[in-house]
């Protein structure tokens, strides 16, 4: 303990004795007061201890015709005492046992030098900070910016609202069922001010935000596995577009890249000649006007991809049919491997609800990549972390499509930025695909209105989509960066510990010396970790940590959106969701039950 908070103590310890007395003081000539009517006059300073201990008021003057109540005083002196002890003792267990709780850990972290100042957070993480460059982020913005307009929506810290400017791109990481969604994610979605792509493994985001992201523009939902509950969702086709042999080209690395080959690391000329092959079936396919099952049928086997050669050659690019026709007459061996991709990445299209979903009838809204980013769109992207993985390249693809039209937007445009910012917010896309190109959005997509916000359960999810070079440059390229308590993984969290920094402490220590009287008082100044790797991981719920570019980390306060001031509106459109979701999983039950139930006809051969 240091000197000075020593001296404190003492002093503390004495003004309490000094005003325990006073009081005691003040109770006996009250009591004297009340009984006699008038205030007694003491002798001398003593007076009401003497009274108190004695019981003889010889210390005060008498008063005539009253008696002073002795034994009143002293008993109600007696209780208080008991009281007075009663409420220290108390206060002093509740005080230790608040020293244990979660309010005294973040009280203690928030009193340590080293986290940003409430002037830092102002200046720096303000609604002000991200207005302040509302003209270089929004040069196309008729109207007076808002703090949604250029900024991510973040929490609080020292009392003041946090934003980060839609320009950097934003790591969230916190294990299952840490509050991501409830505490962060759904207000982002809901107050993203431009075209927005988000993505997840339930419809937890989707049933709390669509009400709202509908009162801004278009909100279509691809959800090829029936998470949604939804009777109408997008059907989207992954050969529209095709026609030209570089989307082709794009598309069909996209595709193997969002599967298991393309997430290998050791397998990349694989995965390379993989999508070479589906690029130019994509391409037949389009010019061709065949459909998702003839693609099917050609990518299952290489026999059957003969029939892509003759229609390359007639209507494609000149060489391509040629250049297929190399490969499967190619060594056997060669091809069973090239081929092992194209058929992981055309498998999903077996199912019938998978290849009816990828399959758009005349009747059908056709998604237009252009009209989506010209207005508050959203495109809802759901799939579970069991089966969206087969799904996975048929996501990346559609996702990779939509940016790469973004990056061409934008760079004829004012500014070289998109006219409305397009707002990435992907939870979850660990478990869902890995899409080749996230490393690289975010590290200069927010130049070009790109915006990018992932969500991740660790580092190591990461990983496991990407290879540990690439989940790395992720999280590097990410310019703010949350972390919420309940990481598992020691080796993170003691690089966080580290991207924290030291703080300075002080501190004193007392020798005695059993030969001589009195003691040495020495002092030591050390460095210790601003957050250890235990207090890093022990954050309570509704706390995280925000490290942002080369400026000081800060505690940030993460609020429900139960607590927005529109929460009403939005748990009443959850609400509605809710029952139309219920209503379908429920007819969708019952009419399982009842193709269970009906008998199966009678056969002639049966009889």
């Amino acid at each position: 303990m240091g000197r000075e908070r020593s001296s404190l103590i003492t002093v503390g310890v004495l003004s309490a004795f000094l005003a325990v007395g006073l009081g005691f003081v003040l109770l006996c000539e009250m009591l004297i007061e009340s009984t006699c009517g008038q205030r007694p006059v003491a002798a001398h300073p003593f007076a009401a201890v003497q009274l108190l201990f004695t019981g003889t008021p010889d210390g005060y003057e008498a008063i005539a015709g009253c008696e002073f109540p002795v034994g009143l005083i002293q008993g109600v002196t007696i209780a208080a005492t008991v009281l007075l002890l009663v409420l220290t003792i108390g206060g002093a267990i509740a005080y230790a046992r608040w020293k244990q709780t979660d309010a005294a850990f973040i009280a203690d972290l928030r009193s340590r030098p080293g986290f940003a100042t409430a002037r830092e957070v102002r200046k720096h993480l303000s609604a002000g900070s991200v207005l302040r460059q509302a003209k270089t982020l929004r040069p196309g913005l008729a109207r007076k910016a808002t703090p949604a307009d250029v900024g991510w929506p973040l929490g609080e810290s020292r009392g003041v609202d946090v934003y980060v400017s839609i320009e950097d791109s934003v790591v969230l990481e916190g294990p299952p069922r840490g509050g991501k969604g409830f505490r962060v994610l759904i207000s982002a979605i809901i107050d993203w001010a431009g075209p927005l792509i988000t993505t997840s493994t339930t419809n937890d985001n989707l049933t709390a935000t669509l009400r709202s992201r509908q009162q801004r523009g278009q909100v279509h939902v691809f959800d090829p596995q029936g998470l949604s509950g939804l009777s109408q969702t997008l059907r989207y086709s992954p050969i529209s577009g095709c026609e030209d042999p570089l989307v082709a080209t794009q598309r069909g690395r996209a595709i193997i890249n969002g599967t298991a080959l393309g997430a290998s690391a050791t397998n990349g000329e694989w995965a390379d000649a993989a999508a070479t092959v589906l690029a130019r079936l994509l391409h037949a396919a389009a010019v061709g006007g065949m459909s998702v099952a003839d693609l099917y049928n050609w990518g299952s086997t290489p026999g059957m991809a003969r029939a892509a050669v003759d229609v390359l050659r007639v209507d494609g690019t000149p060489g391509w049919g040629d250049g297929l026709e190399s490969i499967l007459d190619g060594d056997p061996k060669l091809l069973s491997s090239q081929w092992f991709g194209v058929q992981s990445a055309v498998a999903p299209l077996a199912i019938p609800q998978i290849r009816e979903t990828l399959s758009p009838g005349p009747d059908d809204v056709v998604f237009d990549p252009h009209a989506f980013l010209s207005g508050e769109n959203t495109l809802y992207l759901l799939g579970s972390s069991s089966g969206a993985t087969a799904m996975g390249g048929f996501l990346s693809a559609m996702l990779d499509d939509i940016v790469e039209v973004a990056r061409r937007k934008a760079l004829s445009s004012q500014g070289s930025r998109l006219p409305l910012p397009l707002g990435l917010i992907l939870d979850e896309i660990a478990n869902m695909f890995r899409w080749d190109a996230l490393p690289r959005v975010m590290a200069d997509g927010g130049g070009r209105g790109i915006c990018t916000f992932v969500v991740l359960q660790a580092l190591s999810q990461a990983e496991t989509s990407w290879s540990a070079a690439e989940a790395s440059t992720i999280w590097s390229a990410a310019t703010a960066k949350i972390l919420l308590g309940g990481a598992g993984d020691a080796a993170h969290l003691r690089d966080i510990e580290a991207l924290l920094g030291l703080r300075n402490t002080r501190r004193t220590q007392k020798s005695w010396n059993t030969r001589e009287v009195g003691h040495s008082v020495s002092e030591q100044h050390e460095r210790l970790p601003l957050m250890t790797v235990d207090e890093i991981r022990r954050m309570p719920t509704g706390i995280g940590l925000l490290t942002y570019r080369n400026r000081r980390p800060a505690l940030l306060e993460l609020d429900g959106w139960i607590e927005r001031r529109d929460a009403r509106t939005i748990s009443a459109g959850k609400s509605a969701l809710e029952r139309e979701q219920q209503a379908h999983f429920a007819a969708a039950e019952l009419a399982k039950v009842t193709d269970r139930r009906e008998p199966q006809p009678v056969q002639a051969d049966d009889v």
